[in-house]
């Protein structure tokens, strides 16, 4: 299978644009996915680019409510068959300080299934829902029934993907935790190949926090590891030099 990386902070090839966020499309059991859309209509311009039309999609699948993850919604044009899959929480309004970071201040006409549970969607293509484990700290607060709350990303999640006995995990920016998500994913499939893309939110990690989040997830069987978004350039370096990959960049294509 392939997935294409439609939105991404960096880029290799010049012929795609960048912005921060993220947003992958792929096709699995005769549906079409699309993971996160960017903040903006950049993934659909990359999607153009690379000859994939979002129009027909079967299934959008957010990873958490931040506007570099769902900003992109505001300007796909759907079915209304389509199925847009998330945690409750991540269309509540999230600021940081005064400034709105959530959902776009919208409601989508499509069909919305909220979970907090492992959700299966095909076959072989499962929602993670709300990922057990410690979060390391909150980010900004976010509003329900008029009240103002810590926000600890109850919403953050992922996707787990099936393919050839390997597990092949998509994070949005992994404010769970990205060894968190790992751990979960691996417990819910029990599979012992396992591939991960996306972003991992090591940005702020000082070199000892890097080291020892490497040493948790070689642990997990991982064969391979896609990083970029909010990882970190520091990050990514010490990743790569540990396991077999490379960096996520706008346009590219990842061939399982």
């Amino acid at each position: 299978m392939k997935l294409y990386i439609l939105t991404e902070d960096k880029k290799e090839d010049e012929n795609f644009d960048v912005e921060h966020g993220l947003s992958v499309y792929f096709e699995k059991d005769n549906k079409k996915f699309l993971f996160d859309t960017g903040q903006s209509d950049l993934f659909l311009k990359n999607a153009d680019k690379l000859g994939i039309g979002l129009d027909k999609i079967d299934y959008l699948i957010l990873s958490h409510g931040h506007y570099d993850h769902t900003g992109g919604l505001t300007h796909l044009q759907l079915n209304k068959k389509v199925k847009i899959i998330a945690h409750p929480h991540c269309f509540y309004p999230k600021y940081d300080g005064i400034r709105y970071i959530g959902f776009p201040k919208y409601k989508p006409d499509w069909i919305i299934l909220l979970k907090e549970k492992p959700t299966k969607l095909t076959k072989n293509i499962h929602f993670l829902g709300q990922i057990p484990g410690e979060r390391r700290a909150s980010l900004g607060h976010y509003i329900k029934n008029s009240i103002k709350s810590r926000d600890f990303l109850l919403d953050d999640s992922g996707v787990a993907i099936i393919e050839k006995n390997t597990l092949i995990i998509i994070s949005g920016c992994s404010h769970s935790g990205i060894v968190n998500i790992v751990k979960y994913a691996k417990k819910l499939f029990n599979l012992e190949k396992i591939i991960v893309i996306g972003g991992f939110h090591m940005l702020n990690y000082s070199g000892e926090e890097i080291d020892a989040t490497i040493k948790e997830l070689k642990k997990l069987g991982i064969i391979k590891i896609y990083p970029g978004h909010c990882t970190g350039e520091k990050a990514i370096k010490k990743i790569l030099s540990s396991f077999d990959g490379d960096r996520l960049y706008a346009g590219k294509v990842i061939k399982i």
